[in-house]
């Protein structure tokens, strides 16, 4: 049996505009007879305005899909539209993921992990001025993602884009990349292996220390409402740092994604 081919949107859309985007996909697809053979995913929600959050929730995605089936949809533009390197693109990498999206860095994490086999700029049709289009995600990359998923051949949607141009973010050590629904954030970095397991830490937040927590390699071990730090289940154990069975973990750190958490031994256990 074949498998089918799947559309994963990453996006900052969460109200009524999220099912616009899913109706544009739906349509399109329905218009080349593909509903049959290409899945839209539930989407992945993006904090609003965070390229840093967008490109690690693309990247997580990877972690779960399979390549060969998969095309990401990114639509999380907070940048100026009249910057120099403004530019939709549309491409796959190395290993057979397709992407199409803003040239925002949103892609970066995916490109830098993966490689480039192909890269295109897509329709430049209302990027700004007077023509601009507002809601480009439905009306510009919606269409052309649906197109690619169905098998369309990527050159034939865009044009040359230099690789050069690709607009890349970089991640601090310790940048907070995501915060999940029991307030607790994923952090960019490795919790060093010669940490031992009941070892006391500092936490620091924007270089101001908060509390003390404990390494844990089992944090449900620990009594309620210890603050633990643990290697987490995403992207080979992104650390995490939470509250145990506490939904107060964000709010008692004020905490928000971008913000850089640190941690300092004061006692590694014996």
């Amino acid at each position: 049996m074949n498998k089918k081919n799947r559309i994963v949107v990453i996006t900052d859309c969460i109200d009524v505009a999220a099912n616009e985007i899913r109706a544009v996909l739906v349509s399109e697809l329905e218009k080349m007879n593909k509903m049959g053979s290409i899945e839209v995913e539930p989407f992945v929600y993006a904090k609003e305005f965070s390229l840093v959050n967008g490109a690690f929730l693309v990247r997580l995605m990877a972690d779960n899909y399979n390549p060969n089936t998969t095309t990401f949809l990114a639509i999380l533009n907070p940048l100026k539209t009249n910057r120099v390197d403004r530019a939709r693109i549309l491409g796959k990498t190395k290993n057979g993921f397709k992407f199409v999206g803003e040239n925002t860095g949103v892609l970066s994490w995916l490109i830098q992990d993966f490689g480039l086999s192909e890269i295109y700029e897509s329709s430049k049709k209302g990027l700004d001025g007077k023509s601009f289009v507002s809601f480009g995600g439905k009306y510009i990359h919606a269409p052309i993602a649906a197109r690619v998923a169905s098998g369309v051949n990527l050159n034939s949607l865009g044009s040359h884009f230099n690789k050069t141009r690709v607009t890349n973010i970089s991640f601090t050590e310790g940048t907070v990349l995501h915060i999940d629904n029991f307030g607790v954030p994923k952090i960019y970095g490795q919790i060093p292996e010669d940490l031992k397991d009941g070892a006391i830490v500092e936490i620091v937040v924007n270089g101001v220390k908060k509390l003390e927590a404990v390494y844990t390699n089992s944090m449900k071990n620990l009594p309620d409402n210890t603050w633990a730090l643990y290697k987490g289940s995403s992207l080979n154990n992104l650390p995490e740092i939470g509250k145990v069975r506490s939904l107060n973990t964000q709010k008692e750190l004020g905490i928000s994604v971008g913000d850089i958490i640190q941690w300092n031994l004061l006692v590694n256990s014996h």
